[in-house]
């Protein structure tokens, strides 16, 4: 029985699957992996599908074109498609959901009242590497040798220099819903601390702008 399931599990991610043209030697470029994937490595995951029995398999997800990457049991990288029927992705214990055509990660803080993390990746083709020297915490730039389109990966004009700014935006999750972080919704989440969120806004002036500053608020909220 046990296998018979596995069977299935195999079946239903080879029909979410397809085929990308990537070659061994061409990789992500220069692009460190815990920058083009959400997890540093693929891990053992589970695909939660609308309307279908859970998928597993070896999973990761790439930050670059938010794509959900496979391996099959030739180490061949393999890209889903269909990705806005899925639900949820789980990977080493760690929880990913859709929210408007990207995957964003979970962190549990407070309770019932939860974090999301979206990672957004973006390009500067016309930009000089160096024009971006002074960056935020939540910003880094660096350079690429490739660019994704359509789950291809090109190899770009290696004489050229094509810097890349990650940007990651901080989001508040309860019962299913992704809400921005700020002083409604966390109003929203805890009504009962109302007078202490207009107390932290009064200092802070904004909504915390990290993950780090975001869990200790949350912590705060749950005291």
């Amino acid at each position: 029985m046990r296998i018979r399931r596995k069977g299935l599990w195999l079946a239903c991610l080879l029909a979410l699957i397809q085929t990308v043209a990537l070659a061994q030697s061409e990789g992500q470029g220069n692009i460190p992996d815990d920058v083009f994937y959400l997890m540093p490595s693929f891990g053992e995951g589970m695909v939660y599908i609308r309307g279908q029995i859970p998928a597993q398999g070896q999973l990761n997800i790439c930050a670059v074109d938010n794509t959900l990457r496979f391996k099959d049991k030739s180490g061949q990288e393999l890209v889903a498609k269909d990705v806005d029927n899925i639900l949820k992705v789980t990977i080493d214990g760690v929880d990913f959901i859709r929210d408007n055509g990207a995957f964003l990660r979970l962190y549990p803080a407070a309770g019932a009242v939860g974090l999301a993390l979206k990672r957004e990746v973006t390009f500067l083709r016309d930009v000089k590497a160096g024009a971006y020297g002074t960056t935020s915490q939540t910003t880094s730039v660096t350079e690429y040798s490739s660019v994704i389109s359509d789950g291809l990966v090109y190899e770009l004009n290696k004489s050229k220099e094509y810097p890349y700014r990650v940007y990651e935006t901080v989001f508040l999750y309860q019962n299913g819903e992704v809400m921005p972080l700020n002083k409604r919704s966390l109003k929203k989440c805890f009504p009962e601390k109302k007078a202490f969120i207009d107390e932290y806004f009064k200092s802070h002036k904004s909504a915390p702008d990290t993950l780090t500053e975001a869990q200790e608020l949350l912590t705060l909220l749950a005291q």
